[in-house]
């Protein structure tokens, strides 16, 4: 039995999970096949990302003696930086990097990534490797996502960077697993005129720009739906099966 800690961004991201195990309380492991999961909704942004990460993983288990998750699964949306990952694919991350350039690039455990790969192909559903960047800001047009694809990523997110940290810090394995939501040439509304201090959403700026951008927010709003079905079906397979074993997170 393996105890897997899965991170997302928001509710709408941890939902499946929730679904797929049949459990109410984030609080207690719920089990699923194999494994044992325990949610964290990390909330939008590195800087909330960083902070949930280390009282789930750092703080926790140094102050209550509380057993040290086998793996990290963090799962969600992320945005497309080349042609190659078009929206609705499925990636599994090698690595991630951080836009602040002072930061290395840290890495997945390549046994947890090839053994979801591999089970996801056998089950029909496509999944790439790739390396990630996690940024403060939302790349809301094809320009910004240009200029993040000069790291060599080929997805970006908000929050992985600074989990994996976390991660690193209490000798956790983490996998990250999301799919591509908007593609490399989509046009964003921009949310990053919503961006609190914490690098959330503020709610009511959030609706005046989606009332700003009618057009662009129904079509994010509606590739966001699409992209979570096909989370749903990969993490049906995936949470079922034994690839978070510890002697397959070194």
């Amino acid at each position: 039995m393996s105890l897997v800690y899965i991170f997302a961004t928001s509710a709408m991201e941890i939902d499946p999970v929730r679904k797929i195990v049949a459990a109410t309380d984030s609080h207690s492991p719920a089990r699923c096949g194999p494994n044992d999961v325990v949610f964290v909704v990390s909330g939008m942004g590195p800087g909330n990302a960083k902070t949930k990460a280390e009282a789930a993983l750092v703080a926790r288990t140094e102050s209550s003696g509380a057993d040290k998750p086998d793996a990290v699964l963090v799962i969600g949306l992320c945005g497309g930086l080349t042609e190659e990952l078009p929206e609705g694919r499925v990636v599994a991350y090698t690595a991630c990097k951080s836009t602040e350039a002072v930061k290395p690039e840290l890495s997945c455990s390549p046994r947890i990534v090839d053994a979801i790969v591999s089970l996801l192909k056998s089950s029909g559903i496509d999944c790439d490797r790739t390396v990630g960047i996690t940024s403060p800001r939302i790349a809301t047009n094809k320009q910004e996502r240009l200029t993040l694809a000069k790291s060599e990523a080929g997805v970006v997110d908000m929050e992985s960077y600074s989990i994996l940290e976390s991660a690193a810090v209490a000798g956790v394995s983490v996998v990250v697993l999301r799919v591509v939501a908007d593609s490399l040439d989509r046009a964003l509304p921009d949310l990053n005129r919503a961006l609190d201090t914490t690098g959330g959403l503020d709610g009511r700026k959030a609706l005046r720009v989606a009332l700003g951008s009618p057009v662009r927010t129904a079509r994010l709003l509606a590739a966001n739906k699409r992209a979570m079905q096909h989370l749903t079906k990969a993490l049906e397979v995936v949470l079922k099966a034994p690839c978070f074993a510890s002697s397959a997170s070194l």
